[in-house]
Order: C-alpha cells, then structure tokens, then sequence
C-alpha cells in the first residue's frame, strides 16, 4: 500500500484547517438570501433560508438572522398580495358599474337588500304574466315565472324556445313557497321559483340568446304562452352576468380581509 509524500499530506491538512468555517459559510448563505430578498426573488431566498438550518444547524445566529429575515419575506408577500387583490377589486367594480346601469337597490324582501332591474319593479309589472330576475348583493340569482289571468293554469314547469331550439326547466310542485298561488277577486296570481339550478339552464339559454325573439311556454294543466319584452331578456342577461361579478368581488374582498389579518399579525 502506497503512502501519501509528507508534503503532500502536510498541503492537505493545511488546506482542510484554512477552509471556511461553517460559521462563515452560514453566513454566506444568509448574505445571498438577503441579496435575492432586495432583490425580490423570495421563493430563491426562502431556499436560501432553508438551506442553513438543513446544512448548518449548530449556527443558532444566522439561523435566527434567517427566521427573521424570512417574517420580512412573508410580510412583503403579503403587502403585494394585497395591492393585486386591490387591482383586481378595482377592474371589477369597473366591470360591474355599466351592468348595474338598469338595476336599483331594493327592500321589497324584508330587510335583505336586493336588486331589481328597473322596468320589473313590482309596480310596474303588476298584472304582469313574465320571467322575473332575483338578484342579491352577495351574487345569489335564479328566476321565477309568473302568471296572472282569469283562470288557474295550475303551471309547474316552463319551456324557453326559439326557431326549433328550446331548453326546459324541471318541475317544481306547488308547496306554497317555491310554487305558490294567491287571488285577488277575481284574478288568479301563480308563482314559481327556480332555484338552485332548477331552471335546468333556462337562465343560460335567455342569457345567450336575449337578441332573439324568445317564446315562453307556462307547462301545468293547461299551457300559457308568451313572447318575452326586451327588458326582461335583458334583466335577466344581465342579472345573470352581474352575479358572477359579485361573486367574485365577494371572493376577493374575503382574501382581502385574510391578508390584512395576517398582515397585522405578522407585525405585531
């Protein structure tokens, strides 16, 4: 078995004892992780950051220095976190604002705001037989049908349609609340909800097609046809619309509050 030459085995030692210590070598680490900090290249300095405690785990101070410094990556994160989801707040409550041209705010409900497309007011569609928008401040949306005429139809169901393209809505049995009925004097009122996606995509098929001449087919006992007025294919297009506006202004607003409550705790 060969032996190293005294020389350079003496070279080896020397070099080995005159390397970086782990001390310095830490801080290294933490130097570059505050570089790509300013620089703000934080998923590269959270590895960085990671990297000292994984390889250098006796080195407490630059492990701490790199907690630290990993709070203030965090916070950053959070702070423009919080100017996108402003951004984002912004170009929605721009989107939002022509849609919401025809429709007020209304306590008609109890003392839930809604929203109403102005030309489906109560007081104007009194006697009315049409297809009614619901829409909520929070997004919530579904139609209802409603009938008025001398004698009873006893309607259940609906049916949309135009040129040989229709869309049917499912049945809702009358229980007095999605499907109800009333009378006054000699006038016949029915009512029915669809909600929760019993329109059966009824709304998407108005939505979609609101520049056609739409035909409504009142289905129960006996049929009641009409042809839907502009405003209300209108109302509910663009109720429609408006509540995936308001969904997402919702969402954003609730990452919203999420951010500034970790914000605030991260600073305390």
């Amino acid at each position: 078995m060969k032996t190293l030459p005294l020389s350079i085995l003496l070279f080896t030692i020397l070099f080995v004892a005159c390397g970086p210590s782990q001390e310095e070598l830490a801080k290294e680490k933490y130097d570059l992780a505050e570089q790509l900090f300013n620089q703000k290249k934080f998923n590269d300095a959270k590895l960085e950051i990671d990297s000292i405690e994984e390889l250098y785990p006796n080195q407490v101070e630059y492990i701490t220095r790199g907690n630290d410094l990993l709070r203030q990556i965090t916070i950053e994160e959070q702070r423009q976190n919080l100017v996108f989801l402003d951004s984002m707040l912004q170009a929605k409550q721009s989107e939002l604002e022509p849609l919401m041209k025809n429709f007020i705010e209304s306590s008609d409900y109890g003392s839930k705001k809604i929203l109403i497309h102005k030309r489906q007011k109560p007081e104007n569609s009194y006697g009315r037989t049409y297809l009614r928008a619901h829409l909520d401040l929070e997004g919530n949306f579904y139609i209802s049908s409603r009938y008025t005429g001398a004698e009873r139809i006893y309607h259940d169901q609906i049916k949309v349609y135009f040129s040989g393209n229709n869309a049917l809505s499912e049945e809702i049995k009358e229980d007095g609340f999605n499907n109800r009925h009333f009378e006054d004097g000699e006038t016949q009122w029915e009512v029915v909800n669809f909600k929760d996606g019993k329109d059966n995509g009824v709304i998407d098929f108005i939505a979609n097609n609101a520049n056609q001449s739409l035909k409504v087919q009142f289905r129960g006992k006996k049929y009641y046809y009409i042809v839907m007025e502009k405003f209300d294919k209108e109302a509910i297009r663009d109720g429609y619309e408006i509540s995936f506006v308001l969904k997402e202004i919702k969402r954003i607003n609730e990452e919203i509050k999420k951010v500034k409550a970790e914000l605030s705790r991260l600073n305390a």
